[in-house]
């Protein structure tokens, strides 16, 4: 009882695609717009007069549909999660099947947030968060940063505040970066243990303390996967060019970061 790895990123790297097409329609509206802004402008400086202010109008009208219907900034920001989803969930494949499940890509009930992937084995429950980030990491008194922009743990809590309630066991939330700089075994920020993901299997599978910490037997494993998979529905395109959007979300829900560096 497994997700195969290649559900790892789907739902981002549908949402990629979707923004790139909405891009492409966005640009060919904009550009129709501006041109058509441009040739009442003309029409407006030929006629002059009452047609000429109406010509003025429309084409003040037309450039401000034009602005409005921009395309999205950086659809990519997409493309890199999706990347940095299937490079963790082949990490995680060194687990054995035997005593662990891991499930990929996972809706939230009531939210546009996703569990990028849920792990459980002998040592508990975890929401894992995937993150790829170009700049180095630094750590501050806010938090971990990477350049300009802080790394937000909220969503990840969130994400592992609903799944602990639907499968009713303690669940905790880490987030392994794809990215320089963290130290090997991690830091942490805003009560969450952020990881290199190299050092992500390490944190998994380590005993913990005190040594007589619960562990999970194999039949409880398979019991808490088959409840989750039950509970929790592959995750699809939170976009709001997708098909799928929610204009309502569960208000203990944070908003995400739009950093364009997913």
């Amino acid at each position: 009882m497994r997700n195969e790895p290649a559900r790892a990123g789907r739902s981002a790297l549908e949402c990629y695609r979707t923004e790139v097409r909405e891009r492409r329609r966005a640009f060919t509206r904009c550009a129709a717009a501006t041109f058509a802004s441009a040739g009442l402008g003309w029409l407006a400086l030929r006629l002059g007069g009452d047609a000429g202010k109406a010509a003025s109008a429309g084409a003040i009208v037309l450039l401000v549909s034009a602005l409005w219907m921009r395309p999205s900034p950086d659809p990519e920001r997409w493309l890199r999660g999706a990347a940095g989803e299937v490079a963790t969930a082949r990490m995680l494949e060194c687990l054995p099947d035997r005593k662990w499940v891991v499930l990929h890509d996972l809706a939230v009930p009531g939210s546009r947030s996703n569990v990028d992937h849920l792990v459980i084995g002998p040592t508990g429950v975890w929401v894992v968060d995937s993150k790829t980030k170009r700049g180095r990491a630094r750590r501050g008194l806010g938090g971990v940063r990477f350049g300009d922009h802080r790394l937000d743990t909220g969503p990840v809590r969130f994400e592992a505040s609903v799944v602990e309630e639907r499968l009713g066991v303690r669940v905790r939330a880490v987030v392994a970066v794809h990215g320089a700089g963290l130290p090997r075994r991690g830091v942490r920020s805003g009560g969450v243990r952020v990881v290199p993901a190299g050092s992500l299997v390490g944190l998994l599978t380590r005993p913990g303390w005190p040594p007589w910490r619960r562990r999970y037997r194999r039949s409880e494993v398979r019991r808490l996967a088959r409840l989750a998979e039950s509970q929790l529905a592959p995750a699809r395109c939170s976009s709001p060019y997708g098909g799928w959007y929610r204009s309502k979300r569960d208000p203990r829900e944070p908003s995400r970061q739009v950093d364009g560096r997913r």
